[in-house]
């Protein structure tokens, strides 16, 4: 935020005398100076405040329940907004652990424990087909041993 006006000691610029501007420079670079980058897909890089408050009202964030939607925390200081919004009827969009959007649907965590058993399943059949295909056994080391099979004897001479 800026202004180009002259503004006395102690005091605040009027509201329509701000202006924003978005300067950015690589971090990993060499310093060479910040660069002005357009904000909300406009030509201008220099915004009144006033299209600023309004460019950022469009999808800000502006109290603790639209915060507590936004990033489904459901405990915490979340919990009166979940409770509030359970009471409000079905339909609500409220997170409740569930995966979809029927009262029928299994919790996520249940999910996870298919997607992981199922993920174990697919590993262990590529696993029995690699072994079919080459023709490779899997054999114990007793009987390894015993059978004289992969051994290496020195001949004494």
């Amino acid at each position: 935020m800026f202004t180009s006006k002259t503004v006395a000691e102690g005091s605040f610029p009027a509201e329509e005398d701000i202006s924003v501007r978005f300067l950015a420079s690589n971090g990993s670079a060499a310093y060479v100076g910040q660069t002005a980058y357009p904000l909300f897909g406009q030509s201008e890089t220099v915004l009144p405040y006033k299209t600023f408050v309004s460019e950022m009202g469009k999808f800000a964030i502006g109290d603790q329940e639209h915060w507590c939607t936004a990033c489904g925390k459901t405990d915490g200081v979340c919990a009166q907004f979940t409770a509030s919004s359970a009471d409000a009827g079905a339909g609500s969009g409220s997170n409740d652990g569930k995966a979809g959007g029927s009262g029928n649907a299994i919790s996520l965590p249940v999910a996870g424990v298919i997607g992981a058993l199922v993920t174990l399943a697919v590993v262990l059949g590529v696993q029995a087909l690699v072994l079919l295909a080459g023709g490779l056994r899997v054999v114990s080391k007793k009987r390894l041993g015993a059978g004289g099979v992969g051994e290496t004897r020195e001949a004494k001479v």
